[in-house]
């Protein structure tokens, strides 16, 4: 199996390596009979990946000061908005996607209480009554008619002897698949939580916009008049009252384009919180102001926190187990069989006569044209899969860390030179109008002015929105678990 230089790499898997052939010598099976079974003793541990010492001497951007402190699980609260804190408590009570999760859990555990049922003896109970006619003619030549009534019964034990582990093996790669699964729905519950704070946080700015369109349109409308008095009184010529009209209008289309924009993001945040849309009645928020930027830590302990990296490694123990299982169907199967049983013309007599049976069984495949061998195959490719799976969500682990320092840090230094170049659009605008009003001033620069003061206060709702955008993508590549949720209900 190829293994990258610059990433952990699993370690003390069962099967990973070894050669798929059928043993040809007596020593050979011996060997690989043994061998299968030390590995399904093999204890599990899948609380953790595998972290080696080439994660020593990875770190993040130094953006973060040393006395930051790690970011708490509901990182949310710290944005002041109880508008929020209760759409996150709605959204990991009645969220669709996150039920459909957890509902996969259930089937996890259902299938590991399936898999572990095989450690024990199966046990049946069979009775019966049935009804025997015999018709004939006797030798003497007459008519013979023998009816009997017989009740019968028995119980039946059957139990396989795992020499091989294959039952131990299956039984713990149901055990792996069902705590990659709990991994799952806790990255379920982290990948929620920062979306139903990045939806919330685009609803908030667009709902801003909307608030920033109407004050505009209203001041393009009074500055529209000014216009048009000047017009009246010969101060102004008929192009500047075009212009500023085409800018009421322009003004109105895109406050019609920011309503619509707001109202599909309010209809996201009801289908995050499992509601239909139109059901959700927020009141107007400013964006959050940002607390400190959170530690990071060191790569190794991210790796050990995140959910999504656990359920990867889980999931590579998995499919090795599920390699050592297939390796193991290829070799006999021992069973044991033991029944109790007896028939009898009444049932008050039953068992008074019985018969016991005791049998051991062995199958030994010696053909199946070579199904067993593929699915080995098939398993070691399974695997293959699954530890590049894992590498991969470590290196993106990793990278969402560093990419949202970086991005954080570069949009505050957008968000600020935004605010600058807005002060100056807005006091060059007034010392315009005001030249305006006087004469001395071009028509043309005013109109100028409006536009790019408009676009830039715009442009900073838009900023400041990306700038809270990316700390929840910084909290949501920092977090190990999501705290549960208390309901109303609960607190009372």
């Amino acid at each position: 199996m190829k293994q990258h230089p610059n990433l952990p790499q699993p370690k003390n898997l069962l099967f990973a390596t070894q050669e798929n052939r059928w043993p040809t010598t007596f020593t050979a099976v011996v060997s690989a009979i043994l061998l299968a079974f030390l590995a399904g003793c093999a204890s599990i541990d899948a609380s953790k990946p595998e972290i080696d010492s080439r994660f020593e001497n990875a770190n993040f951007k130094p953006l973060v000061g040393s006395d930051a402190q790690p970011a708490p699980a509901d990182w949310w609260v710290g944005f002041s908005s109880n508008q929020l804190n209760t759409l996150m408590q709605k959204a990991q009570a009645d969220n669709l996607n996150l039920a459909a999760t957890a509902a996969r859990l259930r089937a996890a555990q259902a299938s590991l209480d399936a898999a572990q049922a095989s450690f024990f003896p199966t046990l049946n109970f069979n009775a019966g009554r049935q009804e025997n006619t015999v018709k004939g003619v006797s030798i003497q030549g007459q008519a013979t008619n023998n009816r009997g009534l017989f009740t019968s019964g028995s119980f039946s034990a059957s139990y396989e002897i795992d020499l091989w582990s294959r039952v131990r093996n299956t039984a713990q790669a149901a055990e792996l698949q069902l705590q990659a699964t709990r991994f799952e729905l806790d990255a379920a519950k982290i990948s929620l939580a920062g979306e139903l704070a990045t939806t919330w946080t685009q609803w908030v700015a667009a709902d801003q916009t909307v608030a920033l369109l109407e004050k505009e349109l209203e001041s393009f409308q009074t500055n529209l008049k000014l216009v048009e008095l000047r017009f009246r009184q010969g101060s102004a010529v008929a192009s500047d009252v075009l212009q500023q009209r085409q800018l009421v209008e322009s003004a109105q289309g895109n406050l019609a384009l920011a309503n619509s924009n707001r109202e599909v993001l309010l209809n996201s945040l009801s289908i995050l919180v499992g509601q239909a849309p139109n059901s959700l009645d927020l009141t107007r928020e400013q964006l959050p102001t940002l607390p400190p930027i959170p530690a990071t830590g060191i790569p190794a302990e991210l790796l050990n926190r995140r959910p999504d990296v656990q359920q990867a490694w889980a999931l590579v123990l998995s499919t090795d187990r599920s390699v050592a299982a297939a390796i193991a169907n290829r070799f006999p199967q021992l069973s044991l069989r033991a029944s109790f049983s007896d028939q009898t013309r009444s049932s008050d007599l039953l068992f008074d006569n019985w018969v016991r049976n005791l049998s051991v069984n062995l199958v030994a495949p010696l053909f199946d044209g070579g199904a067993r061998s593929a699915e080995v195959d098939r398993q070691r490719a399974l695997l293959d899969q699954a530890v590049a799976q894992y590498q991969a969500a470590a290196l993106n682990a990793l990278a969402d860390v560093d990419n949202a320092l970086i991005q954080e840090t570069r949009q505050r230094e957008a968000v600020q030179s935004f605010q600058q170049q807005l002060a100056l659009a807005e006091l060059s605008l007034k010392r315009l109008f005001a030249g305006y009003r006087n004469g001395s001033v071009d028509y043309l620069a005013i109109l100028d002015a409006q536009q790019s003061t408009s676009q830039l206060r715009r442009n900073l709702v838009n900023a400041q929105q990306q700038w809270v955008g990316f700390r929840i993508a910084l909290y949501r590549a920092l977090s190990g678990s999501i705290p549960q949720q208390s309901t109303a209900a609960d607190a009372s």
